[in-house]
C-alpha cells in the first residue's frame, strides 16, 4: 500500500509558481506554496510503502533539497515531517493535495518574492551536505545564540580549524566577506584576533564552556546582546566563505525536462552539454537572463 509522506517546507522567499514538480536524488516531489502568514509550504512525495527505511531516505533527500534552496536563494528555510497517509488508490503527484496544515516556524521578516528553483548548488560530498544542513538551521533559527553555534559548526566540518580559518579569511578573502568586516569593526576585540574573540567570547560563552577567567554571558546586558548580534552576522559570512572555498561548493544543477511533458528532474551542469534539455519551468525572469522570453534549450 502506497504512502503519501507530507513535509512542511517553511521558506522566507516566495517562488514564482504555486506548485513545482521535480525529481531530486531519485525521489519525486511536489512542492506546493501556501499562505505564508498562516501555514508553511508543503513538500509531498509518494513512497511504495510505510516503513522507516523509506521514510528516513526520503526525508534525508528532502532536507538536502531544502539546504540547496536556502543556499541558492539566500533564504530562511526550515523543513520537518508533518505526517502522512496510506492508501491503495493514491492520486498522481501532480494532482496530490496536502492534508496537514501546521504553523510557520521561521521568523517572519516580510515576504521576498520572485524566486525560482531552476538552478541549485550541486552537492557532491558528504562534507558539503553536512555544512549546508548546519547553515540552513543557522539561517532558520530565530535565536542569535543558536544561529552562532550552527554557523560555527560549519567551520568545523571536515576537520577544519575555525580560529585559523577566520583569521586567514580576513587576509585572503577580504572582499568576499566585506559584510563580516563591517560587523567586526563593531566588536570589542581588545587586541585579540577575530578568530580568538569569536571562539572565547562567543562560542565558548554561549556553550557555557567557562574559561579560566570565569566569563559568562549576561543575557540581561544590552551590550552583550548587541555584540552577539554582530558576531553572528560576521560568522555567517565566514561560514559562506568556508563552504565555497574550502568545501568547494561551486558547481550547479538545473531543473530540466528530457522532452516535452517529461517529469522535471535536476541534472548537473556538466551533463547538460551532451543532450538537449528544456528548462522545466521557464519564466520571463529566466528568459531575460538568456535573451529569450519563452523557453531556453540548453545545448
Amino acid at each position: 500500500m502506497a504512502y503519501v509522506m507530507e513535509m512542511s517546507f517553511d521558506n522566507s522567499h516566495r517562488l514564482v509558481r504555486k506548485r513545482h514538480l521535480f525529481e531530486y536524488r531519485g525521489y519525486q516531489f511536489s512542492l506546493i506554496q501556501d499562505n505564508p502568514g498562516k501555514h508553511p509550504d508543503h513538500l509531498l512525495t509518494i513512497l511504495p510503502t510505510y516503513d522507516e527505511l523509506h521514510l528516513n531516505a526520503a526525508f534525508s533527500v528532502a532536507a538536502e533539497f531544502a539546504s540547496a534552496v536556502c543556499w541558492q536563494n539566500n533564504a530562511r528555510v526550515a523543513i520537518w515531517e508533518s505526517g502522512g497517509r496510506s492508501s491503495s488508490h493514491v492520486q498522481p503527484l501532480a494532482r496530490l493535495q496536502p492534508s496537514i496544515f501546521s504553523l510557520p516556524r521561521i521568523p517572519s521578516r516580510g515576504n521576498v518574492v520572485g524566486y525560482e528553483l531552476t538552478r541549485l548548488p550541486l552537492i557532491e560530498t558528504e562534507a558539503q551536505r553536512m555544512a549546508l544542513a548546519r547553515f540552513r538551521e543557522g539561517r532558520a533559527s530565530n535565536n542569535d545564540y543558536l544561529s552562532f553555534l550552527f554557523f560555527w559548526q560549519v567551520l568545523e566540518v571536515g576537520g577544519g580549524n575555525p580560529i585559523g580559518f577566520v583569521d586567514k579569511a580576513l587576509r585572503k578573502y577580504r572582499r568576499e566577506i566585506h559584510q563580516a568586516v563591517e560587523a567586526i569593526d563593531k566588536l570589542p576585540l581588545q587586541g585579540r584576533s577575530v578568530g580568538h574573540y569569536l571562539y572565547t567570547d562567543c562560542r565558548n560563552v554561549i556553550a557555557h564552556f567557562r574559561p579560566k577567567s570565569g566569563a559568562m554571558l549576561n543575557l540581561d546586558a544590552r551590550h552583550d546582546r548587541v555584540h552577539l548580534v554582530w558576531s553572528t552576522r560576521a560568522i555567517e559570512q565566514f561560514a559562506k566563505c568556508y563552504i565555497r572555498n574550502v568545501l568547494g561548493l561551486k558547481k550547479y544543477c538545473y531543473l530540466v525536462r528530457k522532452r516535452r511533458g517529461a517529469f522535471p528532474m535536476y541534472f548537473p551542469e556538466d551533463q547538460l552539454s551532451a543532450h538537449r534539455y528544456r528548462i522545466a519551468y521557464p519564466s520571463p525572469s529566466w528568459g531575460a537572463i538568456t535573451g529569450k522570453l519563452k523557453r531556453k534549450i540548453i545545448k
